[in-house]
């Protein structure tokens, strides 16, 4: 009896612990939210609470879907992006900044970066990925193949994200899968 509860105390510690543990990455802002629209939910918050991406879709409108960032502190509304097909949006860990992968065709997608102090103007990834790509290290693989997928994967730091280039085509018929590292306000480099 006394070896049954010893274990039910221990499982139960153990819960507490993993749940506590959890709950703490989740407010520090480890584990950053990773939501595709449109879909079931219309918007995606940042792990500080202050910020939320809201996703809206008008069928009389070109491009029919938008985000709109919404500060909750101070009730101010910025529509900064909008889409054809799907997105998904993944908020940095410190909730200063987020990548927008935008699947904007289904040969090609690719990420774009907005960052406090909020507007629509964003940076392109895609294109600081091929403005560093042309220094002699493989541009060609991610201008002239078919099919070309770049997107952000997840956030190395607050001011770093991991991005994956996968493709095939003319010049990779046994396809290409490269990562590379964006460091905000300093541009790319590999990712060892």
């Amino acid at each position: 009896m006394r070896s049954r509860q010893r274990a039910h105390q221990f499982s139960t510690a153990n819960r507490w612990i993993l749940t506590a543990l959890f709950s703490a990455a989740a407010a520090s802002g480890v584990i950053a939210q990773n939501l595709s629209f449109p879909g079931v939910r219309s918007e995606s918050k940042s792990p500080d609470g202050r910020f939320v991406i809201k996703n809206s879709d008008s069928a009389g409108e070109n491009p029919v879907h938008a985000l709109t960032l919404v500060d909750s502190r101070n009730g101010s509304v910025i529509k900064i992006y909008e889409y054809r097909r799907h997105v998904g949006v993944l908020w940095s860990p410190t909730s200063v900044a987020l990548v927008v992968n935008d699947y904007e065709g289904s040969n090609a997608s690719h990420p774009v970066l907005f960052s406090a102090p909020w507007t629509n103007e964003f940076v392109d990834l895609r294109e600081k990925l091929i403005g560093f790509l042309r220094s002699g290290r493989g541009a060609k693989s991610v201008l002239d193949n078919h099919h070309v997928y770049f997107s952000a994967k997840r956030w190395l730091s607050g001011d770093e994200i991991l991005c994956q280039v996968t493709g095939y085509g003319d010049v990779d018929p046994k396809g290409i899968t490269a990562q590379y590292v964006y460091k905000i306000g300093a541009g790319f480099r590999p990712y060892r």
